[in-house]
């Protein structure tokens, strides 16, 4: 086995950076020799020295320490940051939209974030993998085929674009349409599921369609910030309710005749290593995350 080239960057230059920014965050506010130096003042100065070292020796791209400055920010010294250090000892916050002001909107990180979890997620196979899961409780019966269609959609649609749903449950529906009848009205009732499902679940969170950060936004100009989570509460029972009577309208205008439909979804062909699962630890943390705002406060 080939040894790997020792890194001196990161197994050197990389710890030693670190040190001195939990050295500067954690010493007393007298060391600075600053007076009336407050902590959110004194986690800049040591923001600064982090950024400097990491564009000075290169340690990572550049660009890369510019988007974690941003993020560390929002997360120390903004007032939308983690709640035990958005204390009135901490001395005056930033507002997290002048932060953020210089980089884009809120709403537009919020859909980036989701975005690139769609990406993320079909890059490793994870929608497969979903797919197989969700699917499979709902056995061979085409009523219950037809809701399991229903439901995994409007779950997926509510964190990936409609249009990269469609195209993928389309893409395990088609050899079940194939083989199924041609008068079998049925086969209408599963591929409209599709689409229907798919714009059903796009209202169940902020993210799930545009116009929903566009509702966010304006919302949260007039003054009613709105949380991930709260959207979900108030949102997910009109998709229930709405899948529901989808489901049972499809079935009184296009019934089938086949007593059985069977899905072959395909089993995740992806490498299943430390990136796969990291992925996955990502993935669901972050929706957790999204879900808990009132709880840890990060916007």
């Amino acid at each position: 086995m080939e040894n790997r080239k020792f890194n001196f960057k990161l197994c050197v230059l990389l710890p030693l950076v670190l040190i001195i920014t939990v050295f500067l965050l954690a010493v007393p506010t007298s060391f600075f020799g600053i007076a009336a130096l407050t902590a959110t003042q004194q986690r800049v100065i040591a923001l600064f020295v982090f950024a400097a070292l990491m564009w000075i020796f290169e340690i990572i791209p550049n660009w890369t320490t510019s988007l974690l400055v941003i993020v560390m920010a929002l997360l120390m010294v903004s007032n939308k940051g983690l709640g035990f250090l958005c204390t009135p000892e901490a001395g005056k916050l930033v507002s997290y939209k002048d932060l953020m002001a210089s980089f884009a909107d809120p709403v537009v990180m919020l859909f980036l974030g989701g975005f690139v979890l769609a990406i993320v997620a079909e890059k490793y196979g994870l929608d497969v993998t979903l797919a197989r899961v969700l699917l499979a409780p709902f056995g061979k019966k085409p009523r219950a085929v037809l809701l399991g269609f229903l439901i995994v959609i409007s779950i997926f649609s509510m964190f990936m674009s409609n249009t990269a749903t469609a195209a993928m449950m389309l893409a395990f529906l088609a050899p079940v349409l194939s083989v199924l009848p041609k008068d079998d009205r049925g086969r209408v009732g599963l591929a409209l599921a599709i689409p229907i499902a798919a714009n059903i679940g796009g209202i169940g969170t902020p993210i799930g369609t545009p116009p929903n950060a566009t509702a966010v936004k304006f919302l949260a100009e007039a003054g009613a910030d709105i949380s991930f989570g709260t959207w979900m509460l108030h949102m997910v029972p009109y998709v229930i309710i709405m899948i529901a009577f989808a489901w049972v309208l499809l079935q009184i205008f296009f019934p089938f005749k086949a007593k059985e439909v069977v899905l072959e979804i395909p089993e995740n062909t992806k490498k299943k290593d430390w990136k796969y699962y990291t992925v996955w630890v990502v993935f669901l943390g972050t929706i957790l995350l999204w879900m808990t705002e009132q709880v840890h406060k990060v916007n």
